[in-house]
């Protein structure tokens, strides 16, 4: 039975936190489910809806297992990109009991798509795929061109540029509105500040990150 907690909390790293003390186990071995983040009322007063994450732990497969699932994901993205007739180059292997599916493609555009979100399709269709056939199928990450890689990199450099104007000029700043994964990466990133905190605001698909000084 796969251990599954959820908490709440100002933000969604307290919140994750709070999740990693009770199962006992580091990040990496958790999937995170951000199901509310936290909203302010009227006048920027804090309303009573905190951050809700939810985590679950998930199950260390054994190498066959591992194995089986490559061979299932090699099969699968042949086939769609044989539909594409998309000749990119791609490897399928294992990291760490997780599948890895990194594409080179001399023309990546269409399959990174508008702000990556064909990766996040493709990547949630081939485990959905998996997942009806059994349960027992190692998680499938998808990188195409180490777009994932540096993308991450620079909202983690925006993260921290936009925190150090907050800090100079002691005023709040709201980034342009992103996914919620693109969130989580600015929250994470600046969890470890003391001179700073963040929320989001707004609804979907204009949710955005804030960033202010932390009393």
């Amino acid at each position: 039975m796969k251990k599954i907690t959820e908490q709440m909390g100002k933000t969604v790293e307290e919140a994750i936190r709070k999740g990693l003390e009770e199962l006992k186990v580091p990040r990496d071995y958790v999937k995170i489910e951000v199901l509310e983040e936290p909203t302010k009322g009227m006048l920027g007063v804090l309303s009573s809806k905190l951050a809700k994450v939810r985590l679950t732990v998930d199950k260390k497969l054994d190498d066959a297992t591992v194995s089986a699932t490559i061979q299932k994901v090699d099969a699968i993205v042949s086939k769609i990109f044989e539909i594409m007739k998309d000749d990119s180059k791609y490897e399928v292997s294992n990291n760490n009991g997780k599948v890895e599916v990194i594409i080179d493609s001399g023309d990546s555009a269409h399959l990174i798509g508008y702000k990556g979100r064909t990766i996040e399709a493709l990547q949630s269709t081939i485990n959905s795929i998996l997942q009806k056939d059994t349960e027992e199928n190692a998680k499938v990450f998808i990188e195409v061109n180490n777009y994932k890689k540096k993308k991450e990199e620079i909202l983690k450099r925006l993260a921290n540029k936009m925190a150090d104007n907050v800090v100079k000029f002691k005023k709040i700043i709201k980034l342009e509105p992103m996914s919620a994964y693109e969130r989580m990466i600015i929250h994470t990133e600046l969890s470890n500040r003391n001179d700073v905190i963040t929320e989001s605001i707004g609804i979907e698909p204009r949710r955005r990150v804030i960033i202010k000084l932390k009393r």
